[in-house]
């Protein structure tokens, strides 16, 4: 098999892993009872890492290493992290801002945040872009890459992206944001991982991006038992009254704004 044939067999194996991990599907095969957070971290923390070992194999019989595909815990590759997260943390505040301009709501201080909910909830998104990014960038993208080209790599991934985003609970506008927020993401993230050739910044910037939309401004409705406890503020007024278009243009705005940056930034792979 071709190593670009290996990269679809390893899109469509840890897809697979995704449906049964992190979707929950393996509760219907092996009814298993642990706590509903406990459950989630493990069941995240197993696709993680049977991504990681897809890669480390897949690449192994590509003679290719982790560190080439710049997978490692090298001082470089945690400097990227840190900077990347807080670009992600800085840039997604911009967006939340922009979401309560643009939908005409304040933010609020959540009276029932916890430094330990939001610790826990750091940690768990940590976990869950691990996998992603194991998932969408690293193997696959190089191979695709060395087969179809740097762009084309890119739009093959921003393609399969969307697919996997589709959701059968959603319908209509908001299905089109489930679809296409996720798939614009995947541009710039493949952007920074072709031009760090490592995957620290790419990761930061997930990780720091998901953190501050969730964690620290929150606009998910309150929830019993929710996966991440909730964020340091909150929208003052029902977000169900408020218009999707508002709430969801700012993310496909940065999304867009930020592909552009990333792609004339330094000299491309």
């Amino acid at each position: 098999m071709k190593p670009h044939q290996k990269a679809f067999l390893f899109l469509l194996i840890l897809w697979v892993c995704d449906l049964l991990f992190r979707k929950g599907f393996i509760a219907f095969i092996v009814p298993v009872s642990l706590p509903q957070h406990l459950g989630s971290v493990v069941m995240y923390t197993i696709f993680a890492a049977l991504a990681l070992w897809l890669t480390s194999k897949f690449a192994s019989s590509d003679k290719l290493s982790l560190s080439s595909l710049g997978v490692s815990f090298s001082k470089a590759n945690t400097n990227d992290f840190l900077v990347g997260f807080g670009v992600g943390v800085i840039l997604w505040a911009i967006v939340s801002v922009a979401q309560s301009l643009s939908a005409g709501f304040s933010w609020e201080w959540n009276e029932q945040v916890s430094i330990s909910g939001l610790l826990f909830g750091l940690i768990f998104i940590f976990i869950a872009d691990l996998g992603t990014e194991l998932f969408t960038r690293a193997y696959p993208l190089v191979q695709l890459k060395n087969r179809y080209g740097y762009l084309l790599a890119i739009a093959i991934m921003v393609v399969f992206v969307g697919l996997k985003s589709y959701s059968f609970e959603a319908s209509g506008e908001l299905l089109t944001y489930i679809i296409l927020i996720p798939a614009l993401h995947t541009i710039f993230f493949s952007i920074i991982y072709f031009k760090t050739k490592r995957l620290g910044a790419a990761l930061g910037i997930h990780t720091g991006a998901n953190f501050v939309t969730i964690s620290v401004f929150d606009l998910r409705p309150a929830q019993v038992g929710q996966l991440i406890p909730s964020g340091l503020l909150k929208p003052d007024t029902n977000i169900e009254t408020l218009s999707l278009h508002a709430l969801q243009l700012p993310w496909v705005g940065m999304a867009i704004a930020f592909s552009a940056v990333v792609y004339f930034w330094r000299k491309k792979a």
